[in-house]
Parts: structure tokens; C-alpha cells; sequence
């Protein structure tokens, strides 16, 4: 089978990092901590301004996803996956302006934790419809991503779609994963049952 994979909250630990970072900056910014976990830290976590947001995250956002660390087991099960047969597509967000070289820094990081793919796409992850179409392009047969909106985009053009759980996610109905074992669990049996 071909598998899409994200990279951030999927293979990368890349909220549990930014939440770090923003509990750090919000002790000098008014130490008010977190006031809603279950909404993204992006959006209303914290009681900070739009402002203050993009004052933050802007500046920091590269040298943060330079910084991040696997997710437990993912390595491990993409190995076991790629052993097995399938065909391991990394399609990321990361194409959206954010990156100075989206390109080659995440190249860099993946290589960095030897993380095995055949392929890597790069969509732009503000286009809610991008990794849906990259997807169809690619005959992707699941794919893997903690965004509600990109996975319902997926399910809509008949992708299986695996939602990577956390916790600004959980009101959503889309098959849910907690952890790679979920993951390949999920990807055998739908294999076996075809």
C-alpha cells in the first residue's frame, strides 16, 4: 500500500515542543499559563493577542522544528511498514511560508533521526484541500495527520484518513490514533481485509 505521512505531531513531537516554548515566553509575557488545553495553542490556549502570537511564533517557529524530537515508536514502525512492503510517501505542510527552506531543512531533520521514505511531497498547509489532492496525485492508499480538516479533505475524495490524536482535535468523528502501534495496527488489518 502507499501510506502519506505527516511529519508534525506524526512523526515529530512538534506541539509538545511549541507548548513548551510558549509556557516559557508567557512567564515574561504576563504568566498567566494555559486557560483552555483543549483549544490549539495557536488559538486561545493562552490568553495572548493575535499579535502577541505572531510575535512569538514567527520568529521562533524554524529553529523550533529544527529542534523537534520523534514520537515515540514512529521510526521503529515506519521501518517495519517499509519492511513489509509499503510504499512510505512523507507529504508535509510545511510549504507555507513559514520556513526559509522548508526544503532542506526538513530534509536535514529527517535525516538527522534516519527517518526512511520514498517519496517526499511538500504542500502549502494553509490550503485545507492540498494534501488531498497530493493524495489522489500520489494513489495514496491512507493517510496519517492530526488535522481534522485535512483528513475530513481526504475522507471527501475516498483516502482513508488516520487522525493522529491531541487534544484540540477530539471532537471530531474521523478514525483516531493515539500512538504508532494504533497506527500500524489499524494499517494491517485494513491490508488484510482488502
Amino acid at each position: 500500500m502507499r501510506i502519506g505521512i505527516d511529519i508534525d505531531n506524526v512523526i515529530s513531537n512538534f506541539d509538545e515542543v511549541l507548548k513548551k516554548e510558549f509556557l516559557e515566553h508567557d512567564k515574561a509575557l504576563r504568566n498567566t499559563g494555559i486557560v483552555d488545553d483543549n483549544l490549539y495553542i495557536t488559538s486561545g490556549m493562552f490568553d495572548w493577542s493575535k499579535e502577541e502570537i505572531c510575535d512569538f511564533y514567527y520568529p521562533n517557529v524554524e529553529r523550533i522544528a529544527k529542534s523537534l524530537s520523534l514520537i515515540d515508536g514512529s521510526k521503529e514502525y515506519i521501518d517495519k511498514l517499509k519492511r513489509e512492503g509499503h510504499f512510505i510517501c512523507i507529504i508535509t505542510g510545511r510549504d507555507n511560508g513559514e520556513y526559509s527552506n522548508p526544503f532542506d531543512m526538513t530534509k536535514e531533520w529527517l535525516n538527522k533521526h534516519n527517518i526512511y521514505y520514498d517519496e517526499l511531497i511538500f504542500t502549502n498547509g494553509k490550503d485545507k484541500e492540498s494534501k488531498a489532492r497530493v493524495c489522489l496525485e500520489n494513489n495514496i492508499d491512507i493517510m496519517i495527520d492530526d488535522s481534522v480538516s485535512l483528513c475530513k479533505a481526504c475522507l471527501d475524495n475516498g483516502i482513508v484518513a488516520l487522525l493522529m490524536d491531541k487534544p484540540c482535535n477530539r471532537s471530531s468523528n474521523i478514525t483516531r490514533v493515539y500512538n504508532w502501534e494504533d497506527i500500524y495496527n489499524f494499517i494491517s488489518f485494513y491490508r488484510d481485509s482488502r
